[in-house]
């Protein structure tokens, strides 16, 4: 008796071989689709990590922006602020987007000297020392929505650049 493995059946099981290499390719697809959500994740496509790191500089340098392009609802959200060649006797920034009202800073360091906010837009500012030319600025936000986050950060009244973030639910 021919024993051949890849012909229909009836005994003992009834198979239909077509529809059986048809699903074997189908789990094929879907353990390679499974691999690649894994190694996506790990890379930083819907968290923390490199693919998810941004840099962004102002035109004339005096502001580079570290932050994070993907996040999660509920999750931290770093930003590092480098300032660069400040003036004046206080630096300021600027931030405003119409989605800051969805977005809880839970960390700011060095703390400002003074803060306020008006319509969709956080000013913060601090006295710059003698002699100090660079700064840089250390932000957690927590967003409490998920979507596309857009906003624009400033310093003093020249620099700006602007930040555009995924959120994942």
């Amino acid at each position: 008796m021919s024993h051949d493995e890849q012909r229909s059946r009836d005994y003992p099981v009834k198979e239909d071989m077509p529809w059986q290499r048809l699903e074997w390719r189908i789990q094929r697809v879907g353990y390679a689709l499974l691999v690649l959500i894994v190694i996506a994740g790990a890379c930083g496509v819907f968290s923390k990590g490199f693919l998810s790191d941004q840099q962004v500089s102002s035109s004339d340098g005096r502001m580079q922006v570290d932050y994070e392009r993907f996040g999660r609802l509920d999750s931290n959200m770093d930003m590092n602020l480098h300032l660069h060649q400040l003036k004046g006797d206080y630096y300021q920034i600027t931030m405003s987007g119409e989605q800051l009202d969805e977005l809880q800073i839970q960390t700011l360091q060095p703390q400002p000297d003074e803060a306020w906010s008006d319509a969709h837009t956080l000013i913060l500012r601090w006295l710059r020392r003698a002699g100090q030319q660079d700064a840089t600025i250390w932000l957690s936000a927590q967003p409490q929505n998920y979507g596309r986050f857009t906003f624009t950060l400033q310093l003093d009244d020249s620099s700006q650049v602007k930040l555009t973030s995924l959120v994942y639910p």
